[in-house]
């Protein structure tokens, strides 16, 4: 379900979760990208009001690393929030992944931001640890990402994976543009998180460079705002 500036992933959830994503008409929503503070500032405080949350959202400050943040605190530096009880989950992207958990009892929350340095360096499996939840008790969503037409790296990202992936979830997802590469980071962190055992997961199949005009994008538009991915347990 879609507003003019909010998207509902559709993704079977508990009743007491819910999840959104902000589209680019609803504006940058970072304060590390040279944007007025006070302007990002409110633009939280609207979204807090548009999505009736009823806890503060905790906005983490993302550096690609595989730490994570467990609500309500927050580690200087995090690519992950996990929590058990109320609270809202936010990470923000312009192209990486973001992925949205929740277990099926509607008791755990996580919001992940993967790159592709985080995705090598097992954020999501660091969030999965964290969480200390069964993964086949795990729904995951895989929000808007660039897609592998859109995304062209070179040979250290390849080996990067190579370092730790299967050989042929490697070679499923990447394909050779010349010297160069297009990887499928959404089927990568799929296939990883079927690794960990989760078999509950929803691709959004959205690509934020294929379709800039709804989402940032730094690839296609060197955009400097980022998107919201939000999970919220409510009771």
């Amino acid at each position: 379900m879609t507003s003019s500036n909010i998207l509902r992933p559709d993704w079977s959830l508990p009743n007491n979760i819910e999840a959104a994503v902000t589209l680019r008409d609803f504006g940058n929503l970072a304060t590390h990208v040279g944007d007025d503070p006070a302007l990002v500032i409110l633009r939280r405080r609207h979204l807090a009001r548009a999505l009736k949350l009823a806890t503060v959202p905790l906005y983490l400050n993302q550096q690609h690393t595989n730490r994570v943040s467990i609500w309500p605190n927050r580690e200087h530096t995090s690519d992950a929030l996990i929590a058990d009880k109320p609270a809202v989950a936010v990470v923000l992207t312009a192209d990486c992944l973001p992925l949205l958990l929740c277990s099926k009892d509607g008791q755990h929350i996580a919001a992940v931001h993967a790159g592709w340095r985080g995705l090598a360096a097992d954020i999501l499996g660091q969030t999965l640890r964290t969480l200390k939840v069964d993964a086949r008790q795990l729904k995951l969503w895989i929000g808007p990402a660039i897609c592998q037409r859109c995304y062209q790296v070179g040979n250290e990202v390849r080996q990067a994976f190579s370092n730790c992936f299967d050989g042929r979830s490697v070679e499923q997802a990447f394909s050779s543009d010349g010297d160069r590469w297009r990887v499928d980071l959404p089927l990568l962190a799929e296939r990883q998180a079927r690794d960990y055992g989760l078999t509950e997961i929803t691709q959004s199949n959205l690509c934020t460079a294929c379709s800039a005009d709804r989402f940032y994008s730094y690839r296609e538009n060197k955009d400097r705002g980022r998107f919201a991915s939000i999970i919220w347990r409510k009771s």
